[in-house]
């Protein structure tokens, strides 16, 4: 039947039939084209990566090498500096060996030196401690027969003969001053003063150098005065202290001038200046002062911080030992001594004592 109605197609419906099997077949060969199509284009960009691979493999390679060469170059200067390094390491060492050889001879030396400096300094405090002592004697009967002529003892002294005798009486006195502070000076470097301490009235010690020294200070018309507050006692030796006032208190007559004007106060220092229990002496005057660049070798043994213009023959003279006698005193006694000054103005030393422990 089916056979049959095949045969009965017409002709249009034949063609049309065949234009649509061709137009499937058209569809599947355009299908066919555009896979062919995809790969070649596919192919085609496989073979553009692999180019660009290609060519980043050779930029790769010429980087590799071109970092080899500056490796090796750079390995080279390390090479080199290690090289000059080491040599300079080695000349290091050599210079290290040679200048501590140099110090260890410098040291040595200088040890030799020191142990002769304090043989030195040693025979010199010997020599001066001998000479002192021996011209002590003769001095105390030269100087005490003096008094005595000088005070007629031995008969009149005729008008000639007054100021020569006055001359040789002020000399001798000034002579044994000097080998007092010379012997003083020996047993404080030697460490054999000895503090016979009980408690002090500072002020009575401070009004009796005062009194003793008057007559220096009325020679040159000075005014000195003394503020005397209420004092706890010092646990102190009399005659030591009494020997500080009389230093500084003479160094003061000596360095004002004609007319000057000398202080002595003693006091309790403020608590928020000075911790502990002090009693305080100040010693103030307005002479010629003493220069910024002196200060720090004040109280350095014979030493002087005033040129000789500044000498007399009215006051006691100084070989310079004067304020390093007090110094060493004053610290014997656990105390502290200070020194402030402006050249042309004043001077002030203060010094703590400490007081009888309650």
């Amino acid at each position: 039947m089916a056979g049959e109605r095949r045969r009965r197609k017409t002709p249009a419906a034949a063609d049309a039939e065949r234009i649509a099997e061709l137009e499937a077949e058209l569809v599947a060969a355009q299908r066919t084209i555009d896979v062919l199509l995809d790969k070649a284009e596919q192919r085609s960009t496989a073979g553009s990566s692999q180019a660009a691979l290609f060519e980043a493999a050779a930029r790769m390679e010429q980087q590799v090498e071109a970092r080899t060469r500056e490796l090796a170059e750079k390995g080279e200067a390390l090479a080199a500096a290690n090289s000059e390094l080491r040599a300079v390491t080695s000349n290091l060492d050599q210079i290290v060996r040679q200048r501590t050889r140099a110090l260890a001879e410098s040291e040595q030396q200088l040890r030799a030196k020191n142990a002769e400096l304090e043989r030195q300094s040693s025979a010199k405090a010997e020599f001066i401690s001998i000479v002192a002592h021996e011209l002590r004697t003769p001095l105390t009967s030269i100087v005490g027969y003096l008094d005595l002529m000088a005070e007629g003892r031995f008969g009149e002294i005729g008008d000639a003969m007054e100021r020569p005798l006055a001359s040789l009486r002020r000399n001798s006195h000034r002579l044994k001053r000097l080998v007092d502070e010379m012997l003083d000076v020996s047993r404080i470097e030697a460490g054999k003063v000895l503090l016979r301490r009980r408690p002090v009235a500072l002020g009575d010690v401070v009004r009796d150098a005062a009194h003793e020294l008057a007559p220096l200070a009325e020679a040159k018309r000075q005014v000195v005065t003394t503020v005397i507050e209420a004092v706890p006692p010092i646990d102190a030796d009399v005659d030591k202290v009494h020997q500080i006032v009389v230093n500084l208190l003479s160094n003061a007559i000596r360095y004002t001038g004609e007319g000057g004007a000398i202080s002595l106060t003693v006091d309790v220092p403020p608590l928020e200046m000075y911790t502990g229990r002090w009693a305080r002496l100040r010693v103030r005057d307005d002479g010629v002062g003493i220069a910024a660049g002196q200060l720090s070798r004040l109280f350095e043994p014979f030493s002087d911080a005033q040129p000789a213009k500044h000498h007399t023959s009215s006051v006691p003279d100084s070989a310079g030992l004067g304020l390093y006698i007090a110094r060493g005193l004053v610290e014997l006694h656990g105390g502290l001594i200070t020194v402030d000054s402006r050249e042309g103005v004043y001077t002030e030393f203060a010094v703590l004592l400490p007081l009888v422990p309650a």
